[in-house]
């Protein structure tokens, strides 16, 4: 099960107190009561983004405020296969042979992600401000940017040794917006062919710069919609006129965290 450092010192302390006895102690109904209280609130940021299943014991669910999307090619892609072998360094002289042999299919593609998060219920997850001395909305604002930050940057670790996958995002779309989210995976629903002599990138960006005004303009909601991109290099040109221009990933996720912010504070 997991548990949130502020949970599990909260318990530790519950279980000192009742250390003579822990089982009739969890037996009083206050205790009990206080024990569930601790297990469900102060949830760390990752409980938070991602919820809680525990199946046994569903009062302590927590539903998640994060969705992510599988990311895929926009493009045709074919596989390739990298043959490996793998020898055990102590190996005697009478098994000299690999120890694993293998294949891995792996590919390399122009792709498109994506993940929503619902600020409402995120709040309610981390509850408000720990400190007297800071806006209740900081544990949000917080949590927020440290998922932009961390959506933009992370990168699966499976294999890595072996592809060296350190790549960065060309381009970035973030919008806050008060409807319901909007995926724009769509825009690739025929895929990109790269015209002669170019890649991708450029006739995907392309394809997405036109695709999210028609979508923003029959289901989006222009007063209440805020959207920032940052982007590289010149393939991406089209997609300046998306958003806001946002120079550096810092800048981005400072925007966004003070936006969150703002408009947490607003009166409903």
């Amino acid at each position: 099960m997991f548990l949130s450092a502020r949970q599990l010192n909260g318990l530790a302390a519950l279980a000192i107190d009742g250390a003579a006895d822990i089982t009739a102690y969890l037996k009083d109904k206050d205790h009990k009561a206080r024990a569930k209280q601790i297990a469900d609130t102060g949830h760390s940021v990752d409980i938070a983004l991602f919820g809680r299943m525990v199946a046994d014991s569903t009062d302590f669910n927590v539903d998640a405020a994060c969705q992510v999307a599988h990311a895929i090619s926009v493009h045709r892609v074919e596989n390739e296969t990298d043959y490996f072998t793998a020898v055990d360094d102590e190996n005697t002289e009478a098994e000299s042979g690999a120890g694993m042999i293998g294949t891995v299919d792996f590919n390399s593609a122009t792709l498109y992600r994506y993940a929503s998060v619902s600020i409402h219920q995120l709040a309610a997850n981390l509850g408000e401000g720990l400190r007297e001395d800071e806006p209740v909305t900081t544990p949000v604002r917080r949590a927020v940017e440290a998922f932009v930050h961390a959506f933009i940057a992370s990168l699966p670790q499976g294999k890595i040794n072996t592809f060296g996958n350190h790549t960065l995002p060309d381009a970035v779309v973030v919008t806050l917006r008060t409807t319901r989210p909007i995926s724009f995976v769509a825009a690739f629903e025929e895929p990109v062919i790269a015209e002669a002599g170019s890649g991708h990138l450029r006739e995907a960006s392309a394809r997405l710069a036109a695709y999210i005004p028609e979508i923003e303009r029959a289901y989006g909601d222009e007063e209440s919609t805020r959207t920032w991109v940052l982007r590289v290099g010149s393939a991406t040109d089209k997609l300046a006129e998306v958003g806001e221009k946002v120079s550096t990933r810092s800048a981005l996720v400072e925007a966004v965290g003070t936006a969150v912010a703002e408009r947490m504070e607003k009166p409903a």
